[in-house]
């Protein structure tokens, strides 16, 4: 066997280890696991409309544990400091629900051009839904 043929052998064989680790260390369920907690926000985003600058706009979601058993809100981020979000609970029970409430600052960002026009801000979620370990919804607003 030549040294060409030795390396490729070895690229395949690294590249296929590297792909069954990969597809194993994926969050979800477990083979079997039918009480696992599940995360749904609704709506998946929402359109403020037309705001003027300097103002600040507010908008509840429902999050709710379709799942069965306790959903644990470990973490709330968003993609920009104008916008904050928050649960009113944490931890959920099976069938409970609970309001995320999100605000945009619009006047946060600064009298910047890039602050004014067609907006879109990023809500994440992360819990121990291990299907959907982080969800994400959006708010759309254009300021004035």
């Amino acid at each position: 066997m030549n040294s060409k043929n030795s390396i490729l052998i070895v690229i395949v064989i690294f590249l296929g280890l590297a792909g069954y680790g990969y597809f194993n260390a994926v969050a979800g369920p477990k083979n079997g696991e039918t009480d696992n907690p599940q995360i749904v926000i609704e709506p998946k985003n929402f359109d403020l409309g037309a705001i003027n600058y300097g103002s600040v706009a507010e908008h509840k979601f429902q999050l709710k544990n379709s799942g069965a058993s306790e959903l644990d809100i470990r973490r709330i981020a968003t993609s920009c400091g104008c916008t904050t979000a928050k649960v009113d609970k944490n931890n959920l029970a099976s069938g409970e629900e609970t309001t995320l409430t999100v605000i945009y600052d619009t006047g946060a960002m600064g009298d910047s051009p890039h602050a004014k026009g067609q907006q879109e801000r990023i809500i994440y979620v992360q819990s121990n839904d291990p299907v959907s370990p982080q969800t994400e919804i959006t708010i759309q607003a254009y300021v004035n």
